[in-house]
């Protein structure tokens, strides 16, 4: 006689010359799988169309109250201004949400690294309608619709905005992979009367190359 118990005892068929044991599942693991079974459609009922909130909702309720803490902390700050937006470059998570903007909205036209495709680079000192900070944001904003950029203003929160012209702003002087030729006038970013004229709020200026100039083609920036 076997001294196995009778549940596992051998099954009369067999594989290849191998047999097999009748060894059930434990009783805790099947209560639990059919737990699951009975626990599934109330799970959708009540997170689906219920007041449960899904992981997507609470993820966005959370975002939402980000972005309100963030525009009553530019608020605070006063009216968007050049000022207003030259302190935002300094500021690293303002840069790192206008990156994300940027990579999400601006990439197709602008090349990751800010270096140009269909629209011009951000990095040189050349701009087509304004460099000052203020004017990349109302570029951004009211879009330049004769050049095929649209209006962001209509689809980004104005946090974005000012966080992703921030952004443009921090490109300028960088090192683009495939830097497209310049385009528009020469600009040169004074310092406001409390800064330094070195550093971020100024730049040096530069010869023109040839074919730079305000008739130059080219989407807006």
């Amino acid at each position: 006689m076997s001294s196995r118990p009778e549940r596992d005892a051998l099954r009369d068929h067999e594989f290849d010359g191998i047999q097999e044991y009748d060894n059930p599942l434990p009783r805790w693991w099947v209560w639990v799988f059919w737990a699951t079974i009975i626990a599934t459609p109330i799970y959708i009922v009540f997170y689906h169309f219920g007041p449960g909130k899904l992981v997507q909702d609470e993820y966005r309720e959370e975002m939402n109250a980000y972005y309100e803490l963030q525009r009553q902390q530019l608020l605070a700050l006063g009216e968007v201004s050049e000022r207003v937006l030259r302190k935002l470059m300094d500021n690293p998570a303002m840069l790192a949400a206008g990156e994300k903007v940027f990579i999400s909205k601006c990439v197709q036209c602008h090349a990751r690294d800010g270096g140009g495709n269909i629209g011009p680079n951000l990095t040189d000192d050349y701009w087509l309608h304004g460099g000052n900070l203020m004017d990349i944001h109302r570029t951004i904003h009211d879009g330049v619709p004769s050049k095929g950029m649209i209006a962001w203003g209509k689809q980004l929160s104005e946090v974005d905005i000012m966080a992703v012209a921030a952004y443009v702003g921090s490109l300028r002087g960088t090192t683009p992979a495939k830097p497209k030729p310049p385009q528009g006038e020469l600009f040169v970013r004074q310092p406001l009367p409390d800064e330094e004229p070195v550093g971020r709020g100024g730049a040096e200026t530069v010869a023109p190359p040839d074919g730079a100039g305000k008739d130059a083609a080219g989407p807006a920036a």
